[in-house]
């Protein structure tokens, strides 16, 4: 039978003789006091207390700088902002200037082209030479004017002589009387000499009309497209006759509305030695008429007792 009584003596014995450990104690960590009750701003406190003197400087420093290159970016974008904002304001300024502007010149240019017309048809080509010369600008205003006109009609009498010339021989030599800015040199292929009262660029030579530096008999071709203006018609022709080879052609296109009477005029030009070969009068507004060189009267008696030569005033539907 075992001895319950030694058995448990013997262990008290065991267990008083061991060794005794001391156990540590867990200190307990101090709390971090609470200021104005909000844990975010205590724990930035904290860490910055914790933190040495130098480096707590250099941080305050870091965010002053990185406020200030906040504030400096925000001021710019509004900068910015004002000067897109200013910048557009000026642009649809300007757009409704331009469509004002545009709008007079409408009204304007259709009457500044018909008071061009009636000056260059009551002067003689000796005045509207010097008229021009003295102001080119008036020229090209009213060239620039002439171009805005062809636009709104169903016909461009120049494409029908450009059209005619192409079909004639490549060796022809043609000779544009009131060519404006050569745009008949520039659609052909023959050789082509320009004239009007003002260069406006170098494929045109600036010159009376009625008195052109070409030699006698030296074209084929004498082009006269909505250039007969003036009160000295009669010396254009009588140049585009000199200047002409025999059996040379003359061209001319101009309004239906100057003319009083058609057949009239093609027996005037019989006179100053022009037989008519071909004749449209179908086209609208316009008058296409070919006469052919029959004889040279520039060296003649006659020359001093031709008839004059006129046309009304070109009359264009105002718009």
């Amino acid at each position: 039978i075992l001895d319950y009584k030694n058995i448990a003596l013997k262990k008290d014995a065991i267990n008083n003789n061991k060794p005794k450990i001391k156990k540590k104690r867990k200190k307990n960590k101090k709390q971090p006091q609470q200021v104005n009750g909000n844990d975010t701003q205590n724990k930035k406190v904290v860490k910055m207390t914790s933190m040495p003197q130098h480096d707590q400087t250099k941080g305050l420093k870091r965010k002053n700088e990185t406020s200030t290159e906040v504030q400096e970016q925000l001021d710019m974008d509004q900068h910015l902002q004002e000067v897109w904002k200013e910048y557009g304001n000026s642009v649809q300024k300007r757009k409704e200037e331009n469509t004002l502007k545009q709008r007079m010149m409408n009204l304007l240019n259709p009457s500044r082209f018909r008071y061009m017309n009636e000056v260059l048809n009551n002067n003689t080509s000796t005045e509207s030479k010097k008229l021009f010369q003295k102001n080119p600008k008036s020229f090209i205003n009213y060239h620039e004017t002439y171009k805005l006109q062809t636009v709104r009609w169903a016909l461009n009498p120049l494409d029908v002589i450009i059209d005619s010339i192409n079909k004639m021989p490549k060796n022809y030599i043609i000779a544009d009387f009131g060519c404006g800015d050569a745009t008949l040199a520039e659609s052909i292929q023959q050789k082509t000499h320009s004239f009007d009262f003002v260069s406006l660029n170098d494929r045109v030579i600036a010159c009376d009309m009625a008195h052109t530096p070409l030699l006698r008999d030296s074209v084929h071709v004498v082009v006269f497209c909505l250039s007969l203006m003036g009160s000295n018609l009669s010396d254009y022709i009588l140049e585009a006759n000199r200047v002409l080879k025999k059996d040379g052609i003359l061209k001319i296109a101009e309004v239906e509305s100057r003319f009083d009477n058609i057949d009239e005029f093609i027996k005037l030009l019989k006179i100053y030695g022009f037989s008519n070969t071909w004749k449209d009068l179908s086209k609208n507004l316009f008058y296409f008429l070919d006469f052919q060189k029959i004889q040279d009267i520039t060296t003649t008696s006659k020359k001093n007792k031709l008839p004059k030569i006129t046309l009304k005033s070109c009359l264009y539907k105002k718009r």
